[in-house]
């Protein structure tokens, strides 16, 4: 007799987890059918977020040993060495969690079945074990969590040795003497920060004029300085004339706006160019589901799909590739499979982090995006130079910007680059998503010393300028 289920989720990334979990606690007989259970928990778990947040945070530990020599005696080793204390640290923290994802979807009912998954028509799907078996499984409500995977470049396709991808980064167990890193969006300016902590002698290209160009521009500014200081050198408005493999070196030629071209061997080229999502193989059209024309699956606000019934969460919907946003969409489908009541995602108030030695974070609209709104604007700005906390360990770089209505003075926007930004946004994320003003966090009593602190004065410059 063919399996049953009343919810069921293609995929165990943080959508698809999340939405099994939400799934069976509100009672609906769930699985997860995830074609590799060794990358249970998603790319992020085991190839992204979690590892290599692991590795950037021993990064920063053994620069900070290396520049107080006096205040650790024992020093900090060749980087070489350090390197594969940290990659194992890394696999460790990815386990852990792993573990701890699998036993609470035991003890939640969730039933885990390793194949891939395509469908049959709008309420079944085809699974196909490792071993080649065939079976059919039904389901009332179906969830695509398929996630996506890096994008190659035309000419600069992945070997996985010379020429790598963010997932294989996160595998390295040695520092390359010289590193081109291809796209200075998040992953790549954090990895050029992590690669330049440990001595590695980096290169980031980007096409954009700017790096990190979704960003704030006194963002991307503050950013550029903080790395250039670490050593990196930048290129920016960068075309890729050449990137030829030869022996143990990739050669690499790069025209960077009107200078010449710079041409340079590498032992390694990380290409960060953007992530596509992952639906080959899925036979989408058995089932009716529409894709747009960049392959990602258009949903409504339940993350309902075309056809009823079938649910999408995740990079393989149009927004931002996120695992905090995966992890909301996969919940509010699991809330609407299940018949109860959710609010929309307001993806205006999703804070954004980027995981740098000196981190930079933001919420809302740039400076720039909400002039463009047609609205009078006002900023406000503290620097962490001022801030005692900051001062007092040493991590006193960057900022907190707000950008606000100048008539309203309703929060739009916020901007950190600080050795907290990370943790700091929320304040904000709240505030947009609440509408709350500027006098909100202006008269909020923030502890001293902290480094939230600067929240409170950046609001504070926009009041000295429009009360």
């Amino acid at each position: 007799m063919q399996k049953k289920y009343e919810y069921l989720v293609i995929g165990s990334g943080p959508a698809g987890h999340v939405a099994a979990i939400t799934a069976a606690q509100a009672g609906l007989k769930t699985a997860i059918i995830e074609k590799d259970l060794d990358m249970i928990g998603g790319v992020c778990l085991n190839e992204g977020c979690i590892p290599a947040k692991s590795l950037y945070s021993g990064a920063y530990l053994f620069n900070e040993v290396k520049k107080y020599p006096a205040m650790f005696n024992s020093g900090t080793g060749p980087a070489q060495n350090v390197m594969k204390e940290l990659a194992a640290k890394s696999r460790l923290a990815s386990e852990v969690l792993k573990r701890g994802l699998l036993s609470h979807l035991k003890k939640l009912g969730v039933d885990i079945i390793e194949a891939r998954a395509e469908f049959k028509n709008s309420s079944e799907l085809k699974i196909t074990t490792r071993e080649g078996e065939i079976s059919v499984i039904g389901a009332d409500k179906i969830l695509i969590a398929t996630g996506s995977v890096p994008r190659a470049l035309d000419g600069i396709p992945f070997d996985g040795d010379r020429i790598i991808s963010s997932s294989d980064a996160v595998k390295l167990e040695s520092i390359p003497e010289k590193i081109l890193i291809i796209g200075a969006g998040a992953i790549g300016v954090e990895f050029a920060s992590f690669f330049a902590l440990m001595g590695a002698a980096v290169t980031l290209a980007e096409a954009e004029n700017v790096i990190l160009p979704s960003e704030d521009r006194d963002v991307s500014s503050a950013m550029r300085i903080i790395l250039k200081k670490a050593g990196v050198k930048i290129l920016t408005e960068a075309v890729i004339k050449k990137v030829l493999t030869k022996k143990d070196k990739v050669c690499a030629e790069i025209k960077a706006g009107e200078e010449d071209t710079d041409k340079n061997e590498y032992d390694i080229v990380l290409v960060s160019a953007g992530r596509i999502p992952s639906t080959d193989g899925l036979s989408l059209d058995k089932a009716g589901i529409n894709v747009n024309e960049r392959g990602f699956i258009p949903v409504d606000a339940a993350m309902q799909t075309n056809v009823a019934g079938i649910y999408a969460a995740g990079d393989i919907v149009p927004g931002p590739m996120l695992a905090h946003v995966a992890q909301a969409e996969g919940e509010i489908s699991a809330f609407t499979a299940a018949g109860k009541p959710v609010k929309p995602l307001d993806y205006s108030a999703v804070p954004n982090a980027v995981y740098t030695a000196v981190q930079a974070a933001s919420v809302g609209l740039t400076e720039k995006q909400a002039k463009e709104t047609g609205e009078d604007i006002v900023t406000g700005k503290s620097f962490f130079k001022a801030n005692g906390k900051a001062v007092a360990v040493g991590a006193d770089d960057g900022f907190v910007k707000i950008v606000a209505n100048a008539k309203t003075n309703v929060i739009l926007g916020a901007h950190i680059v600080g050795h907290l930004a990370a943790e700091m946004i929320h304040e904000f994320a709240m505030a947009k998503r609440l509408g709350l003003k500027v006098d909100d966090i202006a008269w909020t009593v923030h502890a001293h010393p902290t480094f939230s602190e600067s929240a409170a004065l950046a609001a504070k410059e926009i009041l000295r300028t429009t009360t």
